[in-house]
């Protein structure tokens, strides 16, 4: 699936992004349970689905990338509203943010095009199957 290989791209950049967004915006500690969770979805899952299209190289992992791209962009819009109705909004942040947004909107994008564009004699590499008839048994005839 090399159609898959911008989608890694985006997901690597994505990772990175969100770990300088964190950074940047790390004024309280993270230490709750649902904080954990924030942390699972924006670290932990792309990574998991970068392996994904690395090892399994199956074609549904690729719309669980557009899937998870969808949602992170809604996240990101809405952090971006919030942001912006402060008093004094922090720019940084803003400016990560906006560009966590457009590598979602990517995902999506070059996501939703590499699984519209696997052609159904195209699947992915499978063991070849074991010959189940004996060669014994063929010869005796």
């Amino acid at each position: 699936m090399k159609a898959s290989r911008p989608v890694i791209a985006l997901l690597i950049a994505l990772v990175v992004l969100e770990g300088l967004l964190l950074e940047a915006g790390s004024a309280a500690s993270l230490a709750t349970i649902r904080d954990s969770i924030l942390l699972g979805f924006l670290f932990g899952v792309p990574t998991l689905l970068v392996a994904g299209l690395l090892v399994l190289r199956q074609h549904w992992i690729v719309m669980a990338a557009v899937m998870y791209s969808t949602i992170a962009l809604a996240l990101d819009l809405a952090t971006i509203v919030q942001e912006a109705s402060h008093d004094s909004p922090r720019p940084l942040i803003l400016a990560l943010t906006l560009g966590s947004s457009l590598l979602n909107f990517l995902i999506m994008i070059f996501g939703g095009r590499c699984a519209l564009s696997l052609r159904s004699d195209e699947h992915s590499p499978t063991a070849p199957h074991p010959d189940l008839q004996s060669r014994s048994s063929s010869s005796s005839t």
